[in-house]
């Protein structure tokens, strides 16, 4: 049940408190410093971001937000952490104080300080229970929108918003892409993101090239698997990087192959970049690709269905021109900052609105 809220001048700017933990770098990190920067320049918003200690991310949100609040230890185990977003609370008295994931959904003053509105935004299938002082709560997939129905929350307190992506990086002149033979693949060095699979993929790929942008404790494992198959002159490794354009833009197709992956934003990130995607039948991406129209897709942890697939794709320029431009078109409708902040703005209004009835 919704606990009661302030009431609010729905003609009034949007006072929202923004709260991450977070890692370095991340689809989630990277999302919320998207948005924040958003937010920040929305006449509809004011803000102010509580963020973990972190020289990037603050050097990167210091150029549009001035009010930003950092937090050296982020943990339950640190008293002030708790202390410092009551206080925050209770000076800025947002309508919305939104937390991402569960370390800022679970530091939420047990108690209500004005009747603010907390909202916790997920982006994995987490332990709902560290959501039980948020009101509603946003996820960025149907399918995490029905688990957490399942778990017992009200579908009405539930809301699914995508992410976005920034396109500014995009060049304007690219069409499809004429690079034949480049893959990308970029994300965080994990077992969910099974890149072994598509390293073990290359041996069968004599023609083909392979960027892999990331970092993660899997690093040395990747490195072994491309000597293990003598890969060191087509398979690179990269350091992650906030600049991923200059990765993307040279890039001919650019593969997901993940055995678990919630939302997929690398795959946005390509479509946005016009360039065809190939990724698992898992997930997020497997629900937002649909076969041969916007993108294809290959079974999970088969590098041979994954090989057929690059080759299928490499080989077809009608099919390549087809995904390529409906995969921009998906982004154009669904994933852009412009349709995305406002879903979250009317979203705030209309909870708001609830408040004020």
């Amino acid at each position: 049940m919704v606990r009661d809220c302030r009431k609010m001048d729905i003609n009034s700017k949007l006072k929202i408190i923004n709260i991450m933990s977070g890692a370095r770098f991340g689809g989630a990190e990277s999302f919320f410093e998207r948005l924040a920067i958003s937010f920040a320049q929305n006449q509809k918003i004011q803000q102010k971001v509580i963020i973990k200690s972190n020289k990037e991310r603050i050097k990167k949100l210091q150029t549009v937000i001035n009010d930003i609040e950092q937090i050296v230890f982020f943990n339950f185990l640190n008293p002030l952490c708790s202390y410092k977003i009551k206080n925050s609370i209770e000076e800025f008295k947002p309508d919305i104080v939104l937390t991402w994931m569960n370390r800022a959904s679970r530091l939420l003053p047990p108690k209500k300080i004005k009747n603010e509105i907390y909202v916790g935004r997920l982006g994995g299938y987490y332990d709902i229970k560290n959501y039980v002082k948020c009101d509603f709560l946003i996820t960025n997939t149907q399918d995490l929108k029905n688990f957490v129905i399942s778990k017992g929350w009200d579908r009405k307190n539930v809301e699914f918003i995508p992410n976005f992506v920034s396109n500014n990086q995009i060049s304007a002149s690219k069409i499809y892409p004429t690079e034949k033979r480049n893959i990308i693949c970029m994300g965080r060095f994990h077992h969910n993101k099974a890149i072994d699979i598509l390293i073990k993929s290359m041996p069968f790929l004599p023609s083909f090239n392979l960027s892999i942008v990331g970092e993660g404790l899997l690093e040395n494992s990747y490195r072994n698997l491309i000597k293990k198959f003598n890969l060191n002159n087509r398979v690179k490794l990269y350091k992650w990087s906030n600049n991923i354009s200059s990765f993307l833009n040279k890039a001919s197709m650019l593969v997901c192959p993940s055995r678990h992956e919630p939302f997929g934003n690398i795959v946005v990130d390509g479509w946005a970049h016009k360039i065809p995607v190939i990724v698992s039948n898992v997930g997020g991406p497997g629900l937002m690709v649909k076969h041969r129209f916007n993108g294809l897709k290959f079974e999970k942890d088969n590098v041979f269905d994954l090989v057929e697939k690059i080759k299928t794709l490499n080989s077809d320029d009608n099919l390549k021109k087809k995904v390529t431009i409906n995969g921009f078109k998906t982004f154009k409708k669904n994933y852009s900052e412009k349709v995305i902040v406002l879903k979250y703005i009317n979203f705030f209004k209309r909870i708001c609105k609830l408040c004020a009835e």
